[in-house]
C-alpha cells in the first residue's frame, strides 16, 4: 500500500508538468459541463418575472380587444335573431299554404322579444325562444297569421325592428312582410333608422 503511494509521489515530482496539464484540462471540463448543467437547468422553465410580463402583455391585448369582440357578438346575436324570424314567417307561410289552414304566429307575453309560437288549429308547430341582448320591436298586439293562400289575414305591412340592447352601435335589421305576406331582410348600415335605403 505505502508502495503505491510512494509511486505515486515520486511520479508527482518528475511528471508535475503533465499531471498539472492532465489536471487542469480534467477540472475545465469538469467546469464546461457545470456550466452546460446550469444553462440547461435555466432553459427548462420560466422565471416569475418573465411569467408576469407574459400576463401583463396577455392582459393588455384582451382590454385593446374586447371591446371591438363585444361588437362582433352583438352584430351576430342581431343577425342570427332576424334569420329565425325571418325563417318562422317563412315556414309558417308555406306550412299554412300546405295545410291549407291558417297559421299563426304569436309571440309571447305579449312581445317578440320573449319568443314566439307558431301555432296551426291549436298544434304548436314551432317556437322559438328570446334572444338575449336582442330586442324585437313590433306593431302593439301584432299576431301574424296566415291562410290556405299564403297570405295574411290582415293585410298589411308589418315591419319588425331587431336592434342590440347591449352595443348602441350595432345595425339594426328589419324583418318586412309585405301584403302578399312575404318577408324579407333589410339592414340599416347607414345608421339614420331606415331599413329600407340600407
Amino acid at each position: 500500500m505505502f508502495g503505491v503511494f510512494a509511486k505515486t509521489v515520486i511520479a508527482f515530482k518528475l511528471h508535475r508538468p503533465s499531471l498539472w496539464r492532465a489536471a487542469t484540462v480534467l477540472g475545465c471540463r469538469k467546469r464546461r459541463q457545470n456550466i452546460a448543467v446550469n444553462v440547461m437547468g435555466r432553459e427548462s422553465g420560466f422565471t416569475m418575472t418573465e411569467l408576469m410580463i407574459a400576463v401583463g402583455i396577455a392582459a393588455i391585448l384582451t382590454a385593446v380587444a374586447a371591446p371591438s369582440l363585444m361588437s362582433v357578438v352583438a352584430a351576430q346575436r342581431v343577425k342570427t335573431a332576424a334569420f329565425d324570424l325571418y325563417s318562422a314567417v317563412s315556414y309558417a307561410r308555406s306550412e299554412a299554404i300546405k295545410r291549407n289552414a291558417v297559421v299563426t304566429i304569436t309571440p309571447r307575453s305579449g312581445a317578440f322579444s320573449n319568443g314566439y309560437d307558431l301555432v296551426a288549429g291549436g298544434t304548436v308547430l314551432r317556437s322559438q325562444a328570446g334572444s338575449p341582448g336582442v330586442s324585437i320591436s313590433a306593431p302593439p298586439d301584432l299576431t301574424l297569421a296566415f291562410d290556405g293562400s299564403g297570405r295574411l289575414t290582415a293585410p298589411a305591412r308589418y315591419q319588425l325592428e331587431l336592434t342590440s340592447g347591449q352595443v348602441s352601435t350595432t345595425a339594426k335589421r328589419c324583418v318586412i312582410i309585405n301584403t302578399t305576406g312575404r318577408p324579407t331582410i333589410h339592414v340599416d348600415n347607414n345608421h339614420d333608422g331606415n331599413c329600407i335605403n340600407g
